[in-house]
């Protein structure tokens, strides 16, 4: 079970509402990842297949996917309000979103500590403990479903619009520099 990804964006940070639909591939790929652990181990002990694959899904959801988070509610959101892009509808909406964000990281530090568990074994899941997983897994593809749906299809598309091509190179730049990259894109910090 290799994992595979690509280890470049799709876009680049002077297109950063299309980098926002990159790293949503990026979460639904290693939510997928986990979900074909637990379906082919069943809850048996990994072998060091099974652990590299949980290992980079783990490092994504634990450095990558806050970093997404911040991007829309530091850098994407504000910009929208500033922008006079948001109607009372959408201004919901957002804070909806919002409250997207921290019902998935529940969920997902919920699925975290049962990884951890099963990583930290050289045996079986616990049988409930593997049944709280899979429900928990399915919960969150199912939130993160709905969530990336509703970002997509409404506010990504109003912030395309909305936005100038200055506040994009601005929301461009602070995702940039939340990745720890400087002007030229040389790395200043480790890549996540």
């Amino acid at each position: 079970m290799a994992v595979q990804i690509n280890a470049k964006p799709l876009a680049g940070f002077d297109r950063p509402i299309d980098m926002l639909i990159d790293c949503h591939r990026r979460i639904e790929h290693f939510l997928e990842v986990i979900v074909r652990v637990v379906e082919r181990y069943d809850g048996q002990a990994l072998d060091a297949e099974g652990r590299q694959a949980l290992a980079a899904a783990k490092h994504y959801f634990a450095n990558s996917a806050p970093k997404h988070t911040a991007d829309e509610e530091q850098s994407l959101f504000p910009r929208m309000h500033a922008a006079g892009a948001i109607e009372p509808a959408t201004n919901e909406l957002l804070e909806r979103l919002r409250q997207d964000h921290r019902t998935a990281d529940d969920l997902y530090e919920r699925i975290d500590r049962l990884l951890d568990q099963w990583v930290a074994s050289s045996e079986s899941l616990p049988a409930d403990s593997l049944t709280t997983l899979r429900l928990d897994l399915a919960e969150l593809k199912r939130h993160y479903a709905t969530h990336i749906h509703a970002e997509e299809e409404q506010i990504f598309p109003s912030a395309a619009k909305a936005l100038t091509a200055n506040q994009l190179g601005e929301m461009g730049a602070e995702m940039r520099a939340r990745r720890g990259l400087n002007v030229g894109g040389q790395l200043t910090t480790s890549p996540t």
